[in-house]
């Protein structure tokens, strides 16, 4: 397995570094260093942010100083939980490769350049991200103040507390857009440039699932955990724009899922077709050399070709029912099962409360 390559620097480039690396990346390489675990990391910066959220709230007598509300630790949580779900895809992303790499036919310096673009977003991407990122943010808080937690009667510190949760939490969101964007751009031209191919050689192939799976389900769960933290847990209600993202993240993750593995499908497709062809094209042959021998009444070589023709006739029974999808099925049923179980239960405690008349 190739050393894994760090961004150095925000200055210059190299060959296995062909772009700076965004504020963001910097910020995980300097995480990455610490003496703790990554997630002991993100974790205290849940409570650092809920610190920064609680303060607001006690300067100006919302909040007993000192007290603790469910609703802005979870608030905290989802100000985190992007910049987190980035980490774990880019450490997900490297172990990909490293799995598929026996299907690659490149060398140490294009393996590093491959994982470097895989796990980084440039430098300027991640300006033009941070930007649109701020602006959907007061795009959402303007729309809908009382969605973020700002009522007439919230103070001035309170209110831009509550405007740049929201700058922040898009700012992350869509730095996490680009990278799956970008990854999933990288994951296709991988697959377009693979020589190695083989239908029965599974597990290569399969390696990417890993990763397109992850970024489907840290979207779900994002999708879904949000809104049930409002009926649950006392965040404020959702706007009409926050509705109208959410639902459309379903559609969303199973696209994120599958297209960057639709060409490998393609791929395996073509081969498993040529591979069927060639079969054909023997099993047709054996059959002529059958029926020549019975016409000719060479009853001592029949024996032997009909046992090629029988096991000419289970190879290709069992070509034809390999899958050309790049994941194993089980990969995709989770996935959908991740998708229907919420909507499901939440159905199912609506139609329980309607009979308990709760």
């Amino acid at each position: 397995m190739s050393r894994i390559v760090q961004p150095q620097s925000p200055k210059g480039t190299s060959a296995t570094q062909p772009f700076p690396p965004s504020w963001l990346n910097r910020l995980q390489a300097s995480i990455q260093r610490l003496p703790v675990p990554p997630w002991a990391s993100y974790l205290l910066g849940v409570l650092a942010v809920s610190l920064l959220i609680h303060a607001p709230l006690w300067l100006d007598g919302s909040l007993p100083p000192g007290s603790i509300e469910v609703a802005q630790v979870i608030a905290a949580l989802f100000l985190v939980y992007f910049a987190a779900l980035i980490h774990y895809l880019n450490t997900t992303a490297r172990g990909a490769l490293a799995n598929y790499r026996p299907l690659l036919d490149v060398k140490e310096r294009e393996y590093a350049t491959l994982e470097y673009t895989l796990t980084t977003i440039p430098r300027r991407v991640g300006l033009v991200a941070t930007f649109l990122g701020a602006l959907l943010g007061a795009a959402s808080f303007f729309s809908s103040p009382d969605s973020w937690g700002v009522s007439p009667n919230s103070s001035v510190l309170a209110t831009t507390s509550a405007l740049l949760q929201a700058m922040v939490v898009m700012i992350l969101a869509t730095y996490w857009a680009v990278q799956v964007i970008r990854q999933g751009r990288t994951v296709d031209r991988i697959h377009r440039t693979t020589t190695r191919l083989n239908i029965f050689r599974r597990d290569p192939v399969y390696a990417f699932s890993a990763l397109t799976l992850r970024a489907a389900l840290g979207l779900l769960l994002f999708a879904y955990s949000y809104p049930l933290s409002v009926t649950y847990l006392g965040l404020p209600p959702l706007s009409a724009f926050d509705v109208a993202t959410l639902g459309a993240a379903i559609a969303i993750s199973l696209a994120i899922f599958i297209l960057p593995l639709y060409r490998m499908h393609r791929r395996l497709g073509d081969e498993k077709q040529r591979l069927l062809l060639d079969a054909d094209e023997r099993y047709s042959l054996l059959v002529d050399r059958f029926n020549g021998q019975l016409d000719k009444a060479k009853f001592t070589d029949l024996e032997s070709t009909g046992r090629a023709i029988a096991t000419l006739t289970t190879q290709r029974d069992s070509l034809a029912k390999v899958s050309t999808w790049p994941w194993r099925p089980e990969t995709l049923r989770s996935l959908l099962s991740t998708i229907a179980a919420p909507i499901i239960l939440y159905l199912a405690s609506r139609l329980l409360g309607r009979f308990i008349g709760v």
